[in-house]
């Protein structure tokens, strides 16, 4: 027979365990939400020749990806991807927006950003401006970025490939990440898979709550 005090002693750590996993959870729900209003002061510019700030981001469910000119592989099938997704969308693509934020402002200047996206989908707008700002908008989503020095005084920027989900709110809800460089899957903010996984547009649409 178990005694109060044993009983104790065999529940506590599941007790403790689940304690912590609700504080885990309250955790990540309070810092996405901080995240997406308080760290959303950076001032850029877009190529429609309009500032690109937080209010950009709050009212209508966005895509971010974050990239960079000389990019030889990833950044290219990654908006030939979200090219392909817009279509897919059909008109729920007008429903959101579609940002590709630079990496690289040193060699990205906005009208060179602008002949790279037309030959992608007309949807997708290109961000840029000053460093300090840049970073800014890179901390609100922990993006990695760094120059890595190449021959010749060339350099590449290795960068967070995953392209970010964002509901009406500003808030992240889940990342778009390539699989095998062939198509996207989308993932929510606990890294789950939505599924089925080959359902690519109705996983985003039911992410951020669209039809």
């Amino acid at each position: 027979m178990f005694t109060k005090q044993i009983l104790f002693k065999r529940i506590a750590p599941a007790l403790l365990i689940t304690a912590l996993v609700i504080s885990f959870v309250f955790y990540k729900i309070e810092n996405n939400h901080q995240s997406s209003i308080n760290n959303y002061n950076f001032n850029l510019n877009d190529t429609n020749g309009d500032y690109f700030s937080g209010n950009a981001l709050i009212g209508k469910p966005s895509i971010v990806f974050f990239g960079f000119l000389n990019c030889p592989d990833v950044c290219p099938s990654s908006l030939q991807l979200l090219s392909n997704l817009i279509e897919d969308l059909g008109p729920s693509a007008n429903k959101i927006n579609f940002y590709f934020v630079t990496v690289d402002p040193d060699r990205d200047q906005l009208n060179l950003i602008k002949d790279f996206l037309s030959s992608f989908h007309k949807n997708i707008i290109g961000v840029s401006g000053q460093h300090d700002e840049l970073k800014k908008l890179y901390s609100a989503f922990n993006i990695y970025v760094k120059k890595v020095k190449l021959n010749n005084e060339q350099y590449t920027i290795d960068h967070t490939a995953a392209l970010m989900i964002l509901n009406k709110q500003g808030q992240k809800v889940g990342e778009l990440l390539h699989e095998d460089f062939s198509e996207f899957i989308v993932l929510d903010n606990y890294g789950k898979i939505q599924l089925p996984k080959e359902k690519v547009s109705e996983n985003l649409k039911k992410l951020i709550k669209i039809r």
